[in-house]
């Protein structure tokens, strides 16, 4: 069984605030994932931590880091998320990855690493976090088709890491959620599939049902 994860990717405080309010009245989310931007690691500017109101501790909160060489994260800390994400390929080095890592896990967060399509499942196998996020699109905009190559990318890495947290975000729906749990993926973030529907709440339902 998966969890389904609804996902905002916003640019300002208001439409944040409008996709918010839908993922809160959405019955049974446990985890919601927040999408950050620098404009230089995606092209897209988006919301930065410092612009936000405290969020609800009634769901766990994840902020996925599209960002170069993140660093400063207690505006994260004070807005209440628990877990924080950062990209294998906005680091010059290994190294500078991993001392990204303890200083996360330093201030309390648990720790997530995610790739690139075009980078290989490989490169995970050496490095310990929480969670590890498969991008099954190009980061930095919702709205994507999913890279059918992903079910095996998640397939190869679940046999590298047979204990690990394996999550799969982008172009999320309900013709794909259910292969990419069969393939291994622990969590599955759903951004349009979910906020961007006509009935967010029926829409998580039915991802929910189809990855039990």
């Amino acid at each position: 069984m998966a969890i389904i994860i609804p996902a905002i990717l916003e640019t300002t405080k208001e439409g944040f605030a409008q996709k918010l309010s839908l993922v809160s009245k959405i019955p049974g989310v446990e985890r919601v994932q927040v999408d950050f931007g620098d404009g230089v690691f995606i092209p897209t500017k988006l919301l930065e931590p410092g612009e936000m109101d405290g969020l609800n501790p009634a769901f766990e909160w994840e902020a996925h880091l599209m960002v170069k060489e993140p660093k400063d994260f207690l505006d994260y800390q004070i807005c209440g998320f628990k877990t924080l994400i950062v990209h294998y390929e906005a680091f010059e080095s290994a190294d500078d990855l991993l001392k990204c890592l303890l200083e996360i896990k330093s201030m309390g967060f648990k720790t997530g690493v995610a790739i690139n399509p075009n980078t290989k499942v490989e490169v995970l196998s050496n490095i310990s976090a929480d969670q590890y996020l498969v991008m099954s699109v190009v980061p930095g905009k919702q709205g994507q088709s999913f890279l059918e190559e992903t079910i095996e990318r998640v397939k190869e890495l679940r046999k590298l890491m047979p204990n690990a947290i394996i999550e799969v975000d982008g172009g999320i729906n309900i013709d794909n959620a259910k292969k990419a749990a069969e393939a291994g993926a622990n969590l599955i973030v759903a951004g349009s599939a979910i906020v961007g529907q006509s009935n967010p709440s029926e829409s998580f339902e039915k991802l929910k049902q189809i990855v039990i």
